[in-house]
């Protein structure tokens, strides 16, 4: 659970992604499914940290009277030929705070 509070850039979960194959096949992206602005969007984005740790973070003020709940999806992605992806979802429940 969050805060509607939160400042943008609030840090909410630490991901950690590993591919145990080398050379292409082993290097990873990642990227926040419906994240990047806009209508329907999710207001989390991935901040890449080091050696595969990414931290989720806000990207925009939140409204629990907008949406009190994201359902958080990340998407890893490998750099073979084809490519692989893998994805994990989470659930991020938005509290209230009194904004009166």
């Amino acid at each position: 659970a969050l805060s509607e509070a939160a400042p943008p850039g609030t840090v909410i979960a630490l991901v950690r992604v590993t591919d145990r194959d080398s050379g292409k096949n082993g290097q990873l992206q990642c990227r926040v499914l419906g994240g990047g602005g806009g209508p329907g969007a999710v207001p989390f984005t991935l901040e890449e940290n080091y050696d595969n740790f990414y931290t989720v973070v806000t990207d925009r003020p939140l409204d629990r009277e907008t949406q009190d709940e994201y359902n958080v999806t990340i998407v890893a992605r490998d750099g073979g030929n084809p490519p692989l992806n893998s994805t994990k979802s989470f659930s991020v429940r938005i509290l209230d705070e009194n904004d009166n």
